[in-house]
Formats: structure tokens, C-alpha cells, sequence
């Protein structure tokens, strides 16, 4: 009966540990990603890493760089779920004219992946946030 006792405190006890280091993680792919404070230090990342690419530069030539900040942290705000709107253009609309190619989107997720690593950002949210964006790929892409 003691020892039945003791099992039963042990085991509730190893729980309540368990449960408390499972409280601490981060649930939502939105806190993965760093929470606003990471997902600005992304974009930042992000656009450091465009300004240095030569193949794609020219496609951010006429953007003011500081809404396009803007519009991106609430970008992916929204699309990891951190409950943000985006207040831009539709992903159609905001790439008229563009001419973005497979090897240009390529770049720009390239970029994007880069800046998640600069973050620190494990694997599992990297992906996870690029299969949110993928199917953007259509209204990005060709026209």
C-alpha cells in the first residue's frame, strides 16, 4: 500500500513538471516566430538580405521600403496567427506588372529562410510558415 502511495505522489508530481515545461513553450506559429519583436527582427533580416541581392533589387526600386516594412510585419503577423491585420494590397493586386519569375520568388523565399535562420527560427516553424505562403505563389508569380 506504501509503495503504491508513493507511486502515485511520484507520478503526479512528474506531471505537474511535465505539464509546467510544456506551459513554457510556444503553442501558435505566430510566438515560434519571436512573437512582433521576432517577426520585425525577420523582416529586418529579410530586407538586409534583398538590398544585397543584385538578381532581384530592381524589383524593389520604386517601393518605399518603410511601408513594405510595415505591411510585412503585418503580413506575417496575421498569416502565423498573432491575430494582426494586414492592411495592404491583396498579393494579386500588390505584384501587377511585377513580372516575378520562378527564379526571382525563389530568391525572395531564399531570403526569407535565410533571415528565419538569422533568427533562430527551428525548422519545424520555418516550415510551417512557408506552407502559410505558398499557395500565395499563383498571385505572386507571371503577370
Amino acid at each position: 500500500m506504501l509503495n503504491t502511495k508513493r507511486y502515485f505522489i511520484g507520478l503526479f508530481v512528474g506531471l505537474l513538471l511535465v505539464s509546467s515545461g510544456c506551459a513554457n513553450q510556444p503553442t501558435t506559429l505566430y510566438e515560434q516566430l519571436g512573437g512582433n519583436a521576432g517577426i520585425s527582427q525577420i523582416t529586418d533580416d529579410f530586407l538586409l538580405n534583398l538590398s544585397q541581392d543584385k538578381r532581384i533589387v530592381n524589383h524593389f526600386a520604386h517601393t518605399d521600403i518603410d511601408i513594405f516594412r510595415q505591411r510585412l510585419i503585418e503580413h506575417l503577423c496575421e498569416v502565423s496567427g498573432g491575430g494582426c491585420h494586414y492592411e495592404g494590397a491583396s498579393m494579386f493586386d500588390a505584384h501587377i506588372g511585377l513580372h516575378i519569375s520562378q527564379a526571382d520568388f525563389d530568391a525572395v523565399v531564399g531570403h526569407l529562410i535565410s533571415a528565419l535562420k538569422q533568427q533562430n527560427v527551428s525548422i519545424s516553424a520555418r516550415n510551417a510558415l512557408l506552407a502559410k505562403l505558398a499557395p500565395m505563389y499563383q498571385d505572386i508569380t507571371y503577370h
